[in-house]
């Protein structure tokens, strides 16, 4: 049988706490008690087995023992910046990219997307961050990515603090404004991918990618869904030579 794994951020033995959220999964839906094996891990990397300490209806105290080895993170280390989607395609793509191992998460402002007031609080990061904290347990994962908020895109793109080499998805209806941007030949150990919304890019955001020297990545000759496009996105990314 499956070990359960909790995300706690911060966690160092001999003993920690779960927090609530962990904690109400543990008691209420899972059933546990005192004494059951499940998996711990701090989100940056680190892992244990464990054993339920203590379990009431206030707190779940939780033994460290034994420190797991965990799945080692992909070699080429992707910040995924992604146009705002609305309703729930967000957290499918904050759920799918955490499985399959971005580093961090970007939600981008964009042209071509209103993004609603309510989604620049920082509830809406809050609620993401639980979302890729779940898939990090469910798919054996020990990092959780950081997420950011709403970000511009001028804003990103200017910023010297994102090192690494920036890739553009482009859509089969705009590949005659995306000449100029050269094709992604692989190699290097570190990625910002970015990922158009519902509307895709706009001529001038186009314009701004091939100012800032951003390779294009295709996505082949069909428009996919806007939650599906990152995962192809981020499979493509590691069918190409790494040099």
């Amino acid at each position: 049988m499956k070990t359960h794994r909790c995300h706690v951020p911060g966690a160092s033995g001999p003993r920690v706490v779960l927090p609530a959220v962990e904690a109400h999964h543990v008691r209420h839906v899972l059933r546990m008690a005192a004494g059951d094996a499940i998996g711990v891990f701090d989100g940056a990397g680190r892992e244990w087995h464990a054993r339920i300490h203590r379990l009431d209806r206030h707190v779940v105290e939780v033994d460290l023992l034994d420190a797991v080895t965990p799945v080692a993170e992909p070699s080429l280390a992707v910040t995924l910046a992604i146009g705002y989607l609305k309703g729930d395609q967000m957290s499918t793509v904050v759920r799918d990219a955490t499985a399959l191992g971005v580093a961090r998460i970007v939600l981008l402002a964009t042209s071509h997307v209103a993004v609603p007031a309510a989604a620049r609080q920082g509830s809406v990061v809050d609620r993401l961050t639980r979302i890729a904290a779940s898939s990090s347990a469910q798919c054996g994962r020990a990092v959780v990515p950081e997420i950011d908020g709403v970000t511009p895109l001028d804003a990103l793109l200017d910023d010297a603090r994102w090192p690494g080499t920036r890739v553009v998805c482009v859509e089969p209806a705009l590949a005659g404004a995306a000449e100029g941007l050269v094709p992604w030949p692989g190699g290097g150990d570190r990625v910002t991918l970015f990922v158009g919304p519902e509307g895709g890019w706009s001529t001038d955001e186009l314009a701004r990618f091939r100012a800032a020297g951003a390779f294009a990545l295709s996505l082949g000759p069909r428009t996919l869904r806007a939650e599906l496009a990152p995962t192809v996105a981020l499979a493509r990314l590691g069918d190409v030579p790494r040099g």
